[in-house]
């Protein structure tokens, strides 16, 4: 049986048959290229070399219906640009040629013989088969190996697996980048953060009758029972509906257990602001005879105090207001028998308590009496976990008419926060760079703005090279396929 030749899916040796002795396997054509000197001057300057297109003649004879044999065959090689050609001599190859000259016979009866040359412009045989390599989404370096005689491009397809801000491709001397290589993915900082905003109109959660109450006196009941109203909107309070009985301080205690930030950090640095009634409004002729506990306690998580604030009536003659601020189981501070600390703490202008800790230092501020103190805390590092506000009447005396607790919200400071940057690349982002024409895409369209000016073509020389992969450094790797074709002078 002829040689198989199959030009542009047709199989030729249908019609001819390839002489015996014929072999593909030509030398490209080189062209040295060099620098006349001037006049005098011996030898010429070499400049660089290259080669130019392949003329591959192959004799053939056709025996038979040589009429319709030889029509067939024109029909075949009209072609107007170099088609796929394929030698069963070398069968994994593939050449891209185009005849050229006159397809002349020389006939004798019922046989004929000629020649076809077969242009091979570009001077190079294909692989049939394309060469894969990936890095599986693991590696930042692909191996890749050519087998050819000649230097190809490659393909180079990568699907982002997160964000990131460039993609940067190095083969030997050359690279290609796309993006930004200066992009960062975020940038963190610290920001305060509310933890809390109650207002007590309704029920919030807070415990009963289980806190922390500050050391006025040895005992202080917390046995009462507690009633919420509500008076407009979100407005409204939280009052001892039942003080119950005792020797000493005795009422009810409402509870809220500190949530933690967004970190899953509690406060060590905070600010508490809260608004209450304290006060013998509409008591009539008995307001001088009662007495009452107003206090906000902060303590840790093993129910050690931090601060609290306290208001009371201890005067069961006179209307007479105290205040007193203690640290741990220490009273740090206090002011007495005034009437200052009446107050009435609706929303909009009414009284108001600022507690704030930062480090060492906690500030006590009181809005109505234009009070403001700093003390020293026991435990800088303590953690704020609970507050505690305890309303108490004192032993068989009047309970003060209004003894309230409208509304309180805690603020952490220093929370690490974190902005997230978009990135240049977005995951499942497909990046597409197509080495034969040079042209990248980036999601299937074709996108030169972010292409690096320095950028070249990535050529694999023969032998066993190595492909780097570079992105930034917050980014994953990602899944980066190399696809090419060897060649062969």
């Amino acid at each position: 049986m002829s040689l198989s030749v199959r030009f542009n899916g047709s199989e030729l040796n249908k019609y001819i048959n390839v002489l015996r002795g014929f072999t593909p396997r030509k030398g490209v054509s080189w062209a040295p290229q060099v620098t006349e000197l001037s006049a005098g001057t011996r030898g010429a300057k070499y400049k660089t070399t290259a080669y130019k297109s392949k003329t591959i003649p192959m004799p053939f004879s056709i025996e038979g219906n040589i009429e319709e044999k030889y029509n067939e065959l024109e029909r075949i090689l009209n072609v107007n640009e170099p088609k796929e050609l394929i030698f069963g001599s070398t069968p994994s190859k593939v050449y891209y040629a185009i005849p050229n000259g006159d397809l002349d016979l020389e006939e004798m009866l019922y046989f004929g013989e000629g020649t076809i040359e077969w242009v091979v412009p570009e001077g190079v045989a294909y692989s049939l088969a394309e060469t894969t390599a990936t890095n599986n989404g693991t590696t930042t370096e692909i191996t890749l190996k050519n087998n050819g005689t000649e230097s190809v491009p490659i393909n180079v397809a990568a699907l982002m697996k997160s964000e990131n801000g460039y993609l940067g491709l190095t083969l030997d001397d050359r690279f290609y980048q796309i993006g930004h290589p200066e992009e960062v993915d975020g940038v963190s900082y610290e920001a305060s953060e509310r933890l809390f905003d109650d207002h007590l109109y309704r029920d919030c959660g807070w415990a009963l009758n289980q806190g922390i109450t500050p050391p006025v006196t040895p005992e202080r009941l917390q046995s009462g029972t507690v009633a919420y109203v509500k008076e407009s909107g979100t407005e409204g309070y939280a009052k001892v509906s039942n003080y119950k009985t005792g020797d000493s301080w005795h009422g009810a205690a409402l509870t809220k257990t500190v949530p933690a930030d967004a970190n899953g950090e509690y406060p060590e640095n905070w600010r508490c602001d809260w608004r209450f009634d304290f006060n013998t409004v509409g008591a009539g002729s008995d307001a001088g005879k009662q007495v009452g506990h107003n206090s906000v306690t902060f303590s840790d998580a093993d129910d050690n105090i931090i601060v609290s604030v306290v208001f009371e009536d201890n005067n069961a003659s006179l209307e007479r207001s105290d205040m007193a601020i203690y640290i741990g189981q220490k009273r740090v501070w206090d002011t007495k028998n005034t009437t200052k600390f009446y107050v009435t703490g609706r929303e909009g202008d009414g009284a108001s308590i600022r507690v704030e800790k930062i480090g060492e230092n906690i500030t006590v501020k009181f809005s109505y009496a234009g009070i403001s103190k700093t003390f020293k805390a026991e435990d800088s590092s303590a953690k704020l976990r609970k507050i505690t506000w305890y309303g108490a009447g004192y032993k068989t005396n009047p309970t003060i008419r209004n003894n309230l607790l409208r509304a309180i919200n805690v603020v952490k400071h220093n929370v690490q926060k974190y902005d997230d940057i978009p990135n240049y690349f977005q995951p499942d982002d497909e990046i597409y760079l197509d080495g034969n024409s040079n042209k990248l895409y980036i999601n299937g369209i074709l996108d030169w703005d972010t292409v690096d000016i320095g950028s070249r073509p990535l050529l694999l020389p023969p032998g066993e090279h190595t492909l780097g992969i570079v992105t930034s450094t917050f980014s994953q790797i990602p899944e980066v396929t190399v696809t090419y074709r060897e060649r062969w002078l």
